[in-house]
């Protein structure tokens, strides 16, 4: 019986437990009264109330419902009996129940009535044949399950009898024996699946077919019917798979072994390497067909590594050299391989270059994580000195501020991963030291020493070029005290080019070169001064004119520039008179060439057609006289000497 019902029959009991006899028989009064009055009304309006038509009508009132009270006793007489009884047979059925069920029977409350009592025990009696039925039912579900899956899974199954309900410890023992058995059966089903997925997958690497019956079971069999899925097929399900993975690495082991024999030989001879790619792209698995071409192939090959064994050899010492570069051995480590240098060519010599690339090759492999690093300290390293230098490049500020910036992010990059790799390094080769007991090498050194040794010798050339920067700047000062400094060139204007020659400053100063004076513009560093003379030279030995000839000179003394112009050479011109200058007509005086003054350091040029241009670089001394001798101490031996040279030729 559940809570509802329950609480409703409560709510009826309620009801009826506050009614009485009394009371029933007030509303019944009174149920009379008003149906009995209004029908009394009724017959008074209708004029029956008298007489015998009244007593008629009430005649048949009364006989109306003694009937009914009478048929109504009957009835609840009637189901007060079937209570009873229903109550009796009951109270049987939960006696056989709940003794089959194995349960405690529990007795009414006294204080329910006849009609609840019976209700109470019906709903019980229910309650119990719906638990046995579900418990039958659920009871021959677990043992056709258990038998089931005993079968399926080759277990024996839970023994137990239907004929009576079984207790609940046997019950509870049956349902964990089908959940051990269900389990059972999904995890070896998974574990199936997965043998079954693993052993297809090596048919088709292996490109075989299933050797036996059992192995095309495996292949072709579905899960489910793959019966029984005893442990005994499962382990020898396991087993094929074992010595087909066996063979699947073995095959991958030769296969790569002879792909790595192919492209080494073929190299080697030098023959076409789209061909061998496309011969092993064409072969790329591991299985039995493919096994034989790569060893078909490779037996080619080596008849042809016969015939040029000269060839092989010296390619596996090219390779060789190679290895060496990266592990960094240098040449006395080199040495040590006395087969390097023998001529004799023959197959145990290539034997030996082979074992030794094996070797080599077997140690940068176990070692490529400090080669690694090696390599990145010694790019780091080259980084930094590349910075370096570039630093010390007086010109690298006139570049562009992305270059700049750029050198200044991968200093700052440089000086942060330097220290931590050479940290990581130091750690490295301490293990590597402990685990096989000697150093690492690189160039032949212990590489915490190479670090070392590459660290001071930096040191020692940063300190060899601060001293040779510190003598030449001692030298420059000795130099500057004995000969003078060139002063700074400020407001400096275009040197012009040599034989220009200015028009305005030539006609400007035209008259004051004329009476041999000069005149220099201090306005800049660059003073310029344009003297011309003429002289008129007569001949003692005829009465003709001569030809006028022109000397063009320019004078350079330190950051001063001088022009002069000699339109002739006259009584006035202080170097030259005309009784020193003895010329023939036709006849023009030039020279060619650098001369220099060695007192005044001075280099004069000259150049021909007429024209005598001189070049002086004057010390600072000369800038300590005054302006006339200035200048023209300079020009005096050197007009004095081409004086003498030209009266010779004349």
């Amino acid at each position: 019986m559940d809570e509802k019902e329950k609480g409703f029959n409560l709510d009826l009991s309620d009801s009826f437990s506050s009614l009485s006899k009394e009371s029933f028989i007030d509303s019944l009064s009174a149920l009379s009264l008003e149906y009995g009055g209004s029908l009394w009304d009724l017959w008074v309006q209708m004029g029956c109330s008298s007489g015998s038509s009244g007593a008629y009508r009430v005649q048949v009132v009364h006989n109306c419902l003694e009937e009914k009270f009478k048929a109504m006793m009957q009835e609840e007489e009637g189901h007060r009996s079937a209570l009873f009884k229903n109550i009796e047979e009951h109270y049987k059925k939960l006696y056989s129940l709940s003794k089959e069920l194995g349960i405690s029977l529990e007795e009414p409350p006294a204080a329910l009535s006849i009609i609840f009592l019976e209700k109470d025990l019906r709903d019980k009696v229910e309650n119990l044949l719906q638990k046995k039925k579900e418990r039958l039912s659920q009871l021959t579900s677990y043992v056709k399950q258990d038998v089931k899956l005993g079968e399926m899974l080759a277990e024996e199954p839970y023994s137990i009898t239907l004929h009576n309900i079984p207790s609940k410890e046997e019950e509870l023992s049956l349902k964990k024996h089908v959940i051990y058995l269900t389990e059972l059966k999904q995890e070896r089903l998974s574990t199936f699946k997965a043998y079954k997925k693993s052993f297809a997958d090596l048919l088709i690497k292996l490109d075989i077919e299933p050797a036996n019956s059992f192995e095309r079971a495996i292949f072709c069999e579905t899960d489910e019917s793959f019966l029984p899925l005893s442990e005994v097929r499962l382990c020898s399900v396991a087993k094929t798979i074992e010595r087909l993975e066996s063979q699947v690495q073995q095959n991958m082991r030769e296969t790569e072994r002879m792909r790595c024999r192919i492209r080494n030989v073929a190299s080697k001879l030098e023959l076409d390497e789209r061909e061998i790619s496309d011969f092993l792209h064409e072969n790329p698995g591991f299985s039995s067909n493919e096994l034989k071409a790569l060893q078909f192939r490779l037996d080619e090959l080596e008849v042809l590594k016969i015939e040029h064994m000269e060839r092989f050899i010296v390619s596996s010492r090219k390779e060789l050299r190679e290895w060496w570069k990266k592990c960094f051995y240098n040449e006395k480590q080199q040495s040590l391989f006395s087969a390097f240098y023998s001529t004799i060519y023959s197959e145990e010599l290539l034997t030996e270059h082979e074992e030794e690339i094996e070797k080599i090759r077997t140690y940068y492999y176990n070692n490529e994580f400090l080669f690694h690093m090696v390599e990145q300290r010694h790019a780091l390293w080259e980084k930094k000195l590349e910075l370096e230098k570039k630093a010390k490049d007086p010109n690298r500020f006139n570049c562009k501020s992305t270059k700049f910036l750029k050198e200044e992010k991968d200093r700052r990059r440089v000086e942060k991963d330097l220290p931590k790799i050479e940290k990581c390094l130091e750690d490295a080769m301490d293990d590597y030291r402990l685990e096989n007991g000697i150093e690492f090498l690189i160039g032949g050194l212990p590489y915490l020493t190479y670090m070392e040794i590459q660290i001071k010798e930096h040191e020692d050339s940063i300190q060899r070029e601060k001293v040779k920067k510190a003598n030449a700047k001692k030298q420059l000062l000795i130099q500057e005290s004995r000969y003078g400094s060139t002063p700074a060139k400020l407001n400096s204007t275009k040197r012009k080019a040599p034989n220009t020659s200015d028009n305005s400053v030539t006609k400007r100063y035209k008259s004051d070169v004329t009476r041999g004076t000069v005149n220099s513009t201090r306005s800049s560093t660059r003073s310029t001064l344009t003297r011309s003379t003429s002289t008129r030279c007569n001949s003692t030995r005829s009465n003709l004119s001569r030809r006028r000839n022109i000397l063009q000179s320019s004078i350079v003394v330190g950051s001063s520039e001088f022009k002069m112009t000699l339109s002739s050479l006259g009584d006035k011109d202080p170097f030259l008179t005309p009784h020193n200058i003895k010329q023939t007509p036709k006849t023009t005086l030039a020279t060619r060439g650098r001369a220099f003054n060695r007192r005044s350091r001075s280099a004069v040029q000259l150049s021909s057609k007429k024209s005598l241009v001189i070049n002086v670089s004057a010390k600072k001394s000369l800038f300590k006289t005054p302006s006339s001798k200035r200048v023209l101490t300079p020009i005096n031996s050197f007009i004095r000497s081409s004086t003498l040279r030209a009266r010779k030729k004349l």
